[in-house]
């Protein structure tokens, strides 16, 4: 891994401000969505500055990063919270300290512009667009438990109260709301979906290993 970073100066440069393993995977994550989905045919004849898309990818959560001297928000909370305005630019504005040396000027504006806009949902900006959509097709499915779990830790939930949110959204349609107002493509409401349903299980298992209802499954032994 750190043979790869060396070969790669924005993810290096990125890996070291964010000083997090788990901003640093995300950030990973993120990038290989993005340029998946800058391969769609909705981009086909869009002038899209792919690299400055991976730059912001990789600096888009440089907010959560605070000062050493102050305890920050927990690096999982990315993964449920939506980052303010002044948050974004904040990582605009890291990203564009931070990549000054690296890349050219016309791709480190298009990266904070893209960071910038990415919370607009009537952004027309090739780069916002894929970014969001990256970013919110990131946070769909089992990768939504971490978040769910940060929360709680930070204030001190029980288990539970993440299948009680859990059973809400199945209640309610939750995720097939979310994809159709958060998702633009098909191909990443398809992926989202597919997520979506991975969860069912798991959160099955948890409930009943929660109350004990999975007992069942040893029975007592009868000579």
């Amino acid at each position: 891994m750190a043979d790869q970073l060396q070969k790669k100066p924005i993810e290096t440069a990125a890996s070291r401000r964010l000083a997090s393993r788990f901003l640093a995977e995300r950030a990973a994550r993120v990038a290989v969505l993005a340029d998946w989905i800058a391969g769609f045919g909705e981009f086909e004849d869009a002038a899209c500055d792919r690299r400055a898309v991976r730059a912001a990818a990789w600096f888009q959560d440089a907010w959560c990063v605070g000062d050493a001297r102050v305890e920050g928000p927990s690096a999982p909370v990315v993964l449920a919270v939506q980052p303010t305005d002044f948050q974004r630019e904040r990582a605009a504005d890291i990203a564009a300290e931070s990549l000054a040396d690296i890349v050219d000027a016309g791709t480190l504006t298009t990266a904070a512009r893209a960071i910038r806009e990415a919370g607009a949902h009537e952004t027309n900006v090739p780069e916002a667009v894929i970014l969001r959509e990256a970013t919110n097709l990131d946070s769909i499915g089992p990768l939504w438990l971490w978040g769910q779990v940060a929360r709680c830790a930070a204030e001190d939930r029980p288990v539970a109260s993440v299948v009680a949110v859990w059973e809400r959204h199945v209640e309610y349609d939750y995720w097939a709301k979310r994809i159709s107002e958060t998702l633009r493509f098909k191909r990443s409401r398809e992926l989202a979906h597919h997520r979506c349903r991975t969860m069912d299980a798991y959160f099955l298992a948890l409930r009943d290993q929660l109350t004990g209802a999975d007992r069942h499954v040893a029975p007592e032994a009868h000579d």
